[in-house]
């Protein structure tokens, strides 16, 4: 029942979900892919038909071939600092990320939401080539202060999901949680003394992730362009990819799992009234019926009482 809910959070669902009623060619949001993955869409739309629950972010699982951004020398190293890495840095000097890699200028190579074919299309060369830069050979040494790391990663599902309540969110935690999906948590609670903050359960796994280095952008430092070179042949590029596939396997089984468990026994749990929200005259309203049942329950237990006295 609407009524349970904080008026406050049916609006924010309201608006999210307008938004994701676009049409598919007209829909962008503020990922770097622009839209809602295919693996994800069922899943995101069933949590969203669930009374006090909307989905505000998400991502299926991700294959992807990376570029790192170049390294900022304004940082201070952990040797400027007190030795814990903190630094008084302004945040303008910090390592900014760039959207497709981790760093200023990183850059995606390839990304597939679904598992990759491994009949030739995706090779580390054609990546390379892609790189625009030299192809080079490996450098006998490696400045880490100046090379940047092509990764081959695969990042496994999360979704991010906005409760009315912490009512509504044990469930929905409980059924990740059982999934295999044993990193998810609640976030937000520091904020419940807001109104207009609610409970966020982070749907997530870090158990599937991969991630390994697969070659080099670097520098000979001769005064010419960077160069890029593979640090791994052909084959092992291969069999990272055969493992993402894999990995990407279970991460579809766990999000299926996770599906199951929210809608195993009820579509939708109702929350008990003492769990609703109510504003302050509901409440009084509520409270004054309940004490007027107390006291007819205290009436009746006394004439049961007078009777078998006489």
């Amino acid at each position: 029942m609407h009524s349970s809910i904080s008026p406050s959070f049916l609006a924010k669902k309201s608006q999210i979900l307008a938004n994701l009623s676009v049409p598919e060619e007209e829909y962008t949001d503020a990922s770097p892919k622009g839209s809602v993955d295919v693996g994800i869409r069922e899943l995101i739309g069933k949590v969203n038909g669930l009374e006090g629950a909307v989905t505000t972010s998400s991502c299926a699982g991700r294959i992807s071939v990376f570029v790192e951004g170049r390294k900022d020398k304004t940082i201070p190293s952990l040797a400027n600092t007190g030795g814990d890495g903190r630094s008084c840095a302004e945040p303008d000097a910090l390592q900014n990320a760039v959207p497709g890699g981790k760093g200023l200028g990183g850059h995606w190579l390839f990304v597939s939401h679904v598992p990759v074919s491994l009949h030739g299309e995706v090779t580390l060369e054609k990546l390379l080539e892609a790189a625009h830069v030299k192809v080079g050979e490996v450098p006998q040494a490696v400045d880490p202060t100046t090379c940047r790391l092509i990764k081959l990663a695969f990042e496994p599902m999360i979704l991010h999901i906005m409760t009315a309540s912490l009512h509504h969110a044990r469930p929905i935690l409980a059924a990740a949680l059982e999934a295999g999906l044993r990193e998810s948590g609640v976030q937000s609670l520091k904020s419940l003394d807001d109104s207009n903050a609610f409970p966020m359960v982070a749907v997530r796994t870090a158990g599937l992730s991969l991630s390994s280095v697969v070659g080099l952008v670097y520098n000979d430092g001769t005064g010419g362009d960077d160069k890029v070179c593979p640090i791994v042949d052909e084959r092992y590029f291969q069999l990272l990819l055969a493992l993402a596939n894999d990995r990407f396997g279970s991460n579809i089984q766990r999000i299926d799992r996770f599906q199951e468990n929210i809608f195993r026994s009820k579509h939708n749990r109702k929350c008990s009234r003492r769990d609703q929200w109510e504003d302050r005259v509901a409440r009084a309203e509520r409270q004054r019926a309940e004490g007027l049942q107390e006291q007819a329950r205290h009436r009746e237990k006394r004439q049961i009482e007078h009777t078998g006295d006489t």
